[in-house]
């Protein structure tokens, strides 16, 4: 490895150590949209996540994570042995962790939350013509996102 391969290798390691991914439905690009009632995309989004005394909790952030834990781990563990080797960027790797988790999230809306979800009532599936929970227009699937900070 030459000097300047250790010094660039240096670097991605610093900035790999101190990056993040936020992953789901981030504030600054997503708070603004609002439903047709006037709910925002983050308040539909927390009311599906915790549930109500009337909504039965549909969690497509923290129990898609906890059931794909090792999957997600793996990933990860694989990005970062690409920024030691040198193959990856940081920015890179951590965009691609995002992409992943994002679409492990996306995936509970196609799946019912991997099967944890309870069923809509008789009368919500026939008012949307449709059975799948928490999809009618798609703009809260659509919202979720991530946002890599300080991989660069």
């Amino acid at each position: 490895m030459s000097l300047q391969d250790t010094i660039n290798l240096e670097k991605q390691l610093r900035l790999a150590k101190r990056a993040s991914v936020d992953v789901g439905l981030i504030g600054d690009k997503v708070g603004g949209q609002v439903y047709g009632d006037g709910q925002t995309v983050l308040q539909i989004g927390a009311i599906h996540e915790f549930g109500t005394e009337d909504i039965p909790q549909r969690s497509f952030l923290r129990v898609p994570f906890q059931m794909k834990r090792k999957e997600m781990s793996e990933f990860i563990r694989g990005e970062f042995s690409k920024i030691a080797s040198g193959k990856r960027t940081t920015a890179k790797a951590m965009g691609r962790i995002g992409a992943k988790a994002t679409n492990i999230v996306k995936g509970a809306f196609t799946t019912k939350g991997y099967g944890t979800w309870p069923d809509i009532t008789p009368a919500t599936k026939q008012a949307k013509g449709s059975s799948q929970p928490l999809i009618d227009t798609g703009t809260l699937r659509n919202s979720i996102t991530w946002k890599v900070k300080d991989a660069s």
